[in-house]
This record gives C-alpha cells, sequence and structure tokens, in this order.
C-alpha cells in the first residue's frame, strides 16, 4: 500500500484512497496513511479518503486525525470534487490520481 500511495502521489494528481471494501483498520494502516498524507502535501497534492466505515471515522476522529484527511461518502463523490472537471473515466482501484 505504502508503494501503490507514493506512486500515485509522484505522478501527479491529487490521491483518492477509496476505503469502501475497508471496515478496520489498526495502528499500521493508519501509520501509513497519515504518511502518505505528509508526504503528499509536500508535493502539493491533496490526499483524500473515500468511504471509510463507521469504524474507520471513529478511529480516525478518536485519534483526531478526521479533520486532516478531506473525507467524501463515495468515491465518485470525491472524484468530482477532486477532478478538473474533464470527466474523464479514471481506473479502478483503492489509490487513483485525479489531475490536478
Amino acid at each position: 500500500l505504502r508503494t501503490a500511495l507514493r506512486h500515485v502521489a509522484e505522478v501527479g494528481g491529487h490521491v483518492v484512497v477509496d476505503l469502501s471494501r475497508v471496515h478496520i483498520i489498526d495502528s499500521t494502516g493508519l501509520g501509513l496513511l497519515v504518511r502518505a498524507h505528509r508526504d503528499a502535501r509536500e508535493r502539493g497534492v491533496t490526499l483524500c479518503l473515500a468511504a471509510p466505515s463507521r469504524f474507520i471515522r471513529t478511529v480516525l476522529h478518536t485519534m483526531r486525525l478526521d479533520g486532516a484527511f478531506p473525507i467524501f461518502d463515495s468515491r465518485d463523490h470525491a472524484l468530482a470534487e477532486l477532478s478538473d472537471g474533464g470527466g474523464r473515466p479514471l481506473p479502478e482501484g483503492h489509490a487513483v490520481a485525479v489531475p490536478r
């Protein structure tokens, strides 16, 4: 996951991490997201989370990280908000780059 997130951020564009199939997160996963968020920010890229479960939202809130990431109810909503309006389809996956 770390390699995929780093690659997407390096390619350019904003990053959407689709969590729709992820129901729980541990400290390792949370650490990866925080590190990816920091790396993306250093590159001028936005890393956001799409469709986190109630458990993941609770963990983010408890760790006071819910304000660090833009959070969207769905991948489509995140892509619509971050896209350049080109409306081009993006590949399926858990981390995708959205052109700036």
